[in-house]
């Protein structure tokens, strides 16, 4: 652990971030359903954070039903726990190398993203 207290440069550090990167991870395939997550104690080293940080971040998670905890057997990803369909994660690879190749940095490409949904579903009238 830093001698600082906090988490080396990078590294999610809030519970609410810790279950954002957890949940890109399900949600583009790098996490399976079935895979055991790394224990509380052990995600809290190896982020950096306290324990209680990552016990927060997966109740969170398993309340939104990315993630399952069962006493004796850790937590794992949910069988059912909102995977991106296949035909997405290809449009969003292409469109990730796509903007690499033409200098596009992640807040424009989210920029645009969102402004193409909003677009598209536009709030019904009140």
């Amino acid at each position: 652990m830093s001698g600082s207290g906090s988490p080396p440069s990078g590294l999610p550090s809030s519970a609410e971030a810790i279950a954002d990167l957890i949940r890109g991870q399900i949600s583009v395939g790098l996490l399976a359903p079935g895979t055991r997550l790394p224990s509380v104690r052990q995600l809290a080293r190896d982020m950096s954070v306290a324990p209680g940080t990552v016990a927060k971040a997966f109740q969170r998670l398993d309340a939104e039903g990315f993630v399952a905890t069962r006493l004796g057997s850790g937590t794992r990803v949910a069988e059912r726990s909102g995977a991106l369909p296949a035909a997405v994660l290809d449009s969003l690879r292409r469109a990730v190398d796509d903007a690499d190749r033409h200098d596009v940095g992640i807040e424009q490409l989210q920029a645009a993203l969102d402004a193409m949904w909003a677009a598209e579903h536009p709030p019904p009238d009140p």
